[in-house]
């Protein structure tokens, strides 16, 4: 199906029985109207048990009838007044269940619930349409005359409305002093602004109970625990919002989404003796288990972007377009597989409980034994601690030397150009990972145990920056720039024992290696840079 996504800027108005749609012409850039003849839509409007959607201001609809018939989701927009509407065409089936692309949209809300029907609208709707005078649409006046019906209840409903909603491409400042001309007009004419914020919680009324909120545990204002709930709280705002974008595979949103994971867990670890440690250790252990998923795909796009790279800086001509033809095949054969792997992960029920948990830490109890210190003092020894744990990983990373450090094997890479046919099940042989690849294996996971602690001391600075605590600028500076350096060189190794482990599979089916090795050589050479880079900036920290 094709999905379709829009902004809605639209106002509302309560009108009587009796009140007519006055004349719109000159009412500001308005130059003429034209009035289109009355029709009827039904809408069904879904929701869980509990009126999530509804709660959090999200609207789901099947409608038949009118110029966008089609299931609907209608969210909160980046600016005041205005909503995210997303539409998918209907199918054949009247009874058709919510298209997976829909749902994808909302699961953060929906977290496995199922919906179901809470709300059927009729409304013959007559569309005033608000033109410039080139005839560009400036707006539509809907007035709608409404019956709502609850399927449950069987109560019923009837009112009438007027929306004015804005054409697309309306520039913001133009649309808002549109929309207040219009205004002062309808106002004039016996239209209120209305109270309700859309049809579906007018339909539901009273019916509806008010959500219950739970009351946040009392903490004191410069303690520790208001600094790290504070933190978290942030952390999972931008987790949720990141997770629609996440599970419909936009770009650089897995990324987002990786990092939001791994800021969550360098905040309760950095700052641990807050969360009490059952409640630590549980939130940590899902937090790894869905950012192992997340990372997985995002490693992948990191490959892809790298293979790029490094065939752009190879010397023209030596990897020819058919060896990238075939890695980057093999590429999105195996993105696809981790996205499919990610989507699994994002629709387990531990990763809702998660959402769930780091929602309601505020209200949860009992805190940590350091939950009731004062909040610098117990930030500066965090730090130092943090500090302390990643000059000691660091220092042990640049001990590596270049000359011994990650994927020294790849001097043998010289021979996949020579394109020799060692069996890949051999153990010796050009190019085929000796004792040497399993020390590096060992280096690997130093210059990795490194770059957590820099990421970990970094995401702690951050925090502690947010919050208000001063003195983290030049420490912040340095441990972000020795995590680059460690990832660069990380990432190129990763990428040099891929290059490897495909030019085994491609000499085992008799095809040319020799853009393998160039392209291996080169990520080595990226690798060494990286590390030359990482012993300069450890003398920073």
């Amino acid at each position: 199906m094709t999905t379709a996504e829009s902004l809605e800027i639209e106002r509302k108005y309560d009108v009587g029985d009796l009140v007519r749609v006055p004349d719109l012409t000159g009412v500001g850039p308005v130059d003429r109207v034209e009035v289109d003849e009355p029709f009827t839509l039904r809408a069904v409007y879904f929701d869980t048990a509990e009126h999530l959607l509804l709660a959090g201001r999200i609207t789901l609809r099947r409608r038949e009838g009118g110029h966008d018939s089609g299931w609907h989701a209608k969210l909160p927009g980046s600016d005041a007044g205005s909503r995210r509407e997303i539409h998918v065409p209907l199918g054949q089936d009247a009874d058709e269940p919510l298209p997976a692309e829909l749902r994808r949209v909302i699961e953060v809300v929906l977290r496995g619930r199922p919906v179901h029907p809470v709300l059927v609208l009729t409304t013959i709707r007559t569309v005033t349409r608000l033109l410039d005078s080139d005839g560009a649409q400036l707006a539509e006046l809907a007035d709608d005359e409404v019956t709502a019906a609850h399927p449950d209840t069987a109560d019923v409903r009837s009112w009438r409305e007027w929306e004015v909603e804005l054409a697309d491409g309306i520039a913001r400042t133009d649309g808002e002093a549109l929309q207040e001309a219009v205004a002062d007009a309808l106002e004039r004419s016996g239209a209120e602004v209305s109270a309700s914020k859309s049809k579906l919680a007018r339909g539901l009324g009273s019916s509806v109970p008010a959500p219950t909120a739970l009351e946040p545990v009392s903490l004191g204002k410069h303690s520790a625990a208001a600094f790290v709930v504070e933190a978290v709280t942030r952390l999972a705002r931008e987790l949720v919002a990141l997770d629609p974008a996440t599970r419909s595979g936009h770009q650089d949103a897995v990324h987002g989404f990786r990092t939001t994971i791994r800021r969550l867990r360098s905040v309760l670890r950095v700052y641990r003796g807050v969360v009490a440690d059952d409640d630590a250790g549980w939130l940590d252990d899902a937090l790894r288990s869905i950012g192992r998923a997340a990372g997985a795909s995002r490693d992948l796009e990191v490959r892809s972007e790298l293979l790029d790279h490094y065939a752009d800086a190879a010397p023209a001509g030596f990897v020819a377009h058919e060896t990238l033809g075939r890695l980057r095949a093999s590429l999105g054969e195996s993105a696809r597989d981790a996205a499919r792997d990610l989507e699994r992960a994002l629709d387990d029920p531990t990763y809702f409980e998660l959402l769930d948990r780091l929602e309601t830490l505020p209200t949860a109890e009992p805190l940590g034994d350091d939950a009731d210190d004062d909040r610098d003092d117990f930030v500066r020894e965090s730090l130092m601690r943090e500090a302390k744990r990643a000059r000691r990983r660091v220092r042990a990373a640049t001990r590596l030397g270049s000359s011994t450090g990650l994927g020294s094997s790849m001097v043998q890479g010289s021979s996949m150009v020579q394109g020799s046919s060692t069996d890949p099940g051999s153990s010796t042989g050009p190019g085929v990972p000796t004792t040497d690849e399993e020390a590096s294996a060992s280096r690997r996971e130093t210059l990795h145990s490194a770059r957590k602690a820099a990421r970990r001391l970094r995401y702690g600075l951050e925090a502690a920056k947010a919050a208000g605590v001063k003195g983290t600028g030049d420490a912040r500076k340095t441990a972000h720039a020795l995590q680059d350096a460690l990832g660069d060189a990380l990432d190129a190794d990763d990428f040099r024992a891929w290059i490897v482990a495909s030019t085994e599979t491609a000499r085992w089916a008799e095809e040319d290696t020799f853009g393998y090795g160039v392209l291996a050589m080169v990520a080595a050479a990226d690798r060494r840079d990286s590390l030359r880079d990482l012993r300069r900036l450890s003398k920073r920290l």
